[in-house]
């Protein structure tokens, strides 16, 4: 089942970089991993190649979703099932926001943000329940914990920033850019979705190799 980790995480990968590589914004301009969100790739009539973002994203959610059910099978334990659970949600929340791009706003960010909010659950409880097994007969290598760590920080930094800035500094819906009058040249916000998916990719390839 680990093979299904990598095919998803290759899935998403390259219809990232394909819409990625032929975007321009609705100024003109180029996609920057520093100051344009992940979701703006699948903006129909904005991004040229939306329709491969969004389907990247409802084939590589489908193909993580063994693998999360497989993962808890190997753990075994009520953390490793709540991990499951979380895992199962964050998966469906991928392929839910392929389905519904940025232009369908209400529904795309429940999507998302049932993504975020899952996953933060998943890499957290998965973390737990891989510290915490048997010493005699680890399934998962307990190295893999150290993985979640780095995704936890990831998600939950994600998460708190819009809590932490000032009212007048944060848009009414942070995940939405038409909020706000000027694109930064670096969003703090942006910049740490991007981190969120580079941690989730390094965390799902990492456990299918260590596994």
């Amino acid at each position: 089942m680990t093979g299904s980790a990598l095919a998803g995480t290759t899935v998403v990968v390259l219809a990232v970089l394909y819409a990625a590589l032929g975007y321009r914004g609705k100024r003109g301009e180029r996609y920057s991993l520093l100051n344009h969100f992940i979701s703006e790739l699948g903006e129909i009539g904005v991004s040229r190649r939306a329709g491969i973002f969004n389907a990247g994203l409802i084939v590589g959610g489908l193909l993580l979703l063994p693998f999360v059910i497989w993962l808890g099978l190997a753990l075994d334990s009520v953390l490793g099932w709540i991990g499951t659970i979380f895992g199962t949600a964050a998966a469906l929340g991928v392929t839910a926001v392929g389905t519904f791009p940025l232009n369908r706003r209400q529904a795309h960010i429940l999507a998302a943000m049932t993504f975020f909010r899952a996953g933060l659950g998943m890499v957290f409880f998965f973390g737990l329940a891989t510290l915490f097994q048997p010493a005699d007969q680890p399934s998962v290598p307990k190295a893999a914990a150290l993985l979640s760590l780095l995704a936890v920080l990831s998600f939950g930094s994600f998460l708190a920033l819009p809590r932490l800035q000032k009212p007048e500094n944060n848009p009414l819906d942070p995940l939405d850019p038409d909020l706000v009058p000027e694109r930064p040249r670096f969003w703090a916000l942006a910049f740490l979705e991007w981190l969120v998916f580079f941690a989730t990719l390094f965390w799902l390839c990492g456990l299918a190799l260590l596994i």
